[in-house]
């Protein structure tokens, strides 16, 4: 299947942000490994990725706008999904870990699985509604 014009845009761009998210990654780690930084640097150091998902989010948006209805619906319907999963998930957890000692539950992976879950679920209704 062909991409379109505008399609091969949104992959080039959105895959430039991911690129450039990883460059930050690697030069957050070894700036804070290798030099010696004040605290006030190592927040910036340890931010600076954050800026080129900004940027893949505004992309997503600029693409999730340009989307016909029926897309619009059901990439709607899988991001409920996700943050109901999402919610529930940690809601159990919270209650099981008033009761029992739990292990930490990393923050900064919330994100990528909101994302990701959101894809997978939206693969499924479409194949779904293709039935």
């Amino acid at each position: 299947m062909k991409m379109s014009k505008q399609e091969v845009f949104f992959v080039k761009r959105f895959m430039s942000a991911m690129f450039l998210f990883l460059i930050l990654i690697a030069v957050q780690t070894f700036s804070i490994e290798l030099l010696e930084l004040s605290t006030w640097q190592k927040v910036i150091f340890t931010l600076l990725p954050v800026l080129p998902l900004i940027w893949a989010f505004l992309i997503y948006r600029a693409k999730y706008r340009a989307l016909d209805e029926y897309m619009k619906a059901l990439t709607g319907e899988a991001f409920l999904w996700m943050i109901g999963l999402l919610c529930f998930s940690s809601f159990i957890y919270g209650m099981l870990a008033m009761k029992f000692p739990m292990p930490p539950v990393e923050l900064a992976l919330v994100m990528p699985i909101v994302f990701g879950g959101h894809v997978l679920i939206l693969q499924l209704l479409i194949w779904k509604d293709n039935e």
